[in-house]
């Protein structure tokens, strides 16, 4: 079989192969390229393992954890509230904070920590459950909110995944698109078809992610919410103590928050339901940073 020639393309398999052996001496071989991915690796790995606690907040956390082991949720709690206002914060800590609310009767406290907990990790089965036992101990229920089913869909699919989350997988699509766009750069014309395919789904791919990250973002910016913390809180028709009194909503009740007027933050259940209440009493819950 004669030798194809220049200016036609190769049979697919051996300018594929061919093609794959150049991109790799000249860009996964090299130094740079290896050094280049293993900080890709070390930058995806890292949010997921997180870096361990200073000394002094690791050993609140141990004390924490003690008196809690020992019976004394009141204790537990205390520590744990002291390590988060330290500034430190993490599922698990919100997580442990309304494991030991709960056992110290503190339900309202109990369903905004893992409220806030579910925020940070949404798909952890333990602090879902966990929830849902607390709201089912409240003292009342809370009212019931206007829904729809677009919307629940619509909060659901944003509910589960943080902005962190998108980000990762951005940064992922991104190196995968830029070792894609360089191979089809290097390989012949038989390998450069296929590769082509490939980098054109994750280039739609990413716009996807990039979509869902917006949705996020603009569903935390838009439709901030917090707990009720209180036993009971009265929803007064402005921002100022003595307001005629709108409604009053039991605690672990999830309000939507709007505007700020010093102490108050505005307050809704639905449209009808609508007034101010004391800041004190809620414990607003967000997503973390969306910085991964």
């Amino acid at each position: 079989m004669s030798a194809w020639r220049d200016g036609r393309a190769a049979p697919d398999g051996q300018g594929a192969n061919r093609g794959m052996r150049r991109f790799w001496r000249r860009w996964v071989a090299r130094p740079g390229t290896r050094l280049g991915l293993l900080l890709l690796l070390l930058l995806l790995s890292a949010p997921a393992l997180g870096a361990p606690p200073p000394d002094r907040v690791a050993e609140r956390l141990a004390a924490a954890r003690s008196a809690y082991d020992a019976d004394a949720p009141q204790e537990a709690w205390r520590l744990y509230r002291e390590v988060l206002a330290a500034g430190w914060a993490s599922p698990q800590l919100y997580y442990n904070l309304g494991c030991a609310s709960y056992r110290a009767g503190e339900i309202p406290w109990a369903v905004a920590y893992f409220e806030q907990a579910r925020r940070w990790a949404p798909r952890d089965p333990e602090i879902r459950h966990n929830l849902r036992v607390a709201r089912a101990a409240l003292a009342a229920q809370p009212p019931a909110q206007e829904r729809s089913a677009l919307l629940d869909l619509l909060t659901g699919a944003l509910d589960a995944y943080t902005p962190a989350d998108a980000v990762r997988l951005l940064l992922l699509l991104f190196w995968a698109g830029a070792l894609l766009v360089a191979a089809i750069w290097t390989l012949g014309r038989g390998g450069r078809r296929w590769l082509g395919r490939s980098a054109r789904g994750v280039g739609w791919l990413a716009l996807v992610v990039l979509l869902a990250l917006a949705l996020k973002l603009y569903q935390i910016r838009t439709a901030p919410s917090g707990v009720v913390v209180a036993e009971e809180a009265a929803v007064l028709a402005g921002p100022r103590a003595g307001e005629s009194v709108q409604f009053t909503v039991p605690g672990g009740t999830l309000l939507h928050l709007g505007r700020r007027a010093g102490d108050w933050r505005e307050v809704w259940v639905s449209a009808e339901m609508r007034g101010w209440l004391a800041a004190e009493r809620l414990l607003e819950v967000r997503p973390p940073r969306w910085r991964p």
